[in-house]
């Protein structure tokens, strides 16, 4: 799924990301969400809430706070995540690499 990744500072992630087929963690239910490149991540702490912006705009709002996340992302994403209304992070990828993806 990801190699070598860092998130930097600025929320910068870094490193290699790898396509992907069969994923079936990030939705069970819709088959075309079940490709592409997936950026697992961890949040210390603890909350409540967590509501998650892709490209500023609302995703998931006031879902239950969980340790263990997922995105499915392209290059030019950028996600934000809120705690309990608290801006924790707020993760870009133009500095890493997206594998191609074989056979294309």
């Amino acid at each position: 799924m990801i190699s070598n990744t860092a998130v930097l500072v600025d929320g910068s992630v870094t490193g290699t990301l790898k396509y992907v087929t069969g994923y079936t963690g990030f939705n069970q239910e819709k088959e075309e969400e079940q490709e592409g490149y997936f950026f697992p991540f961890m949040l210390g702490g603890s909350g409540t809430t967590m509501t998650f912006k892709k490209n500023g705009m609302v995703s998931k709002e006031a879902i239950p706070w969980e340790k263990t996340n997922v995105f499915r992302v392209t290059q030019e994403d950028t996600f934000t995540v809120l705690v309990d209304d608290n801006e924790i992070v707020t993760f870009n990828f133009k500095k890493a690499k997206f594998e191609e993806v074989e056979g294309a």
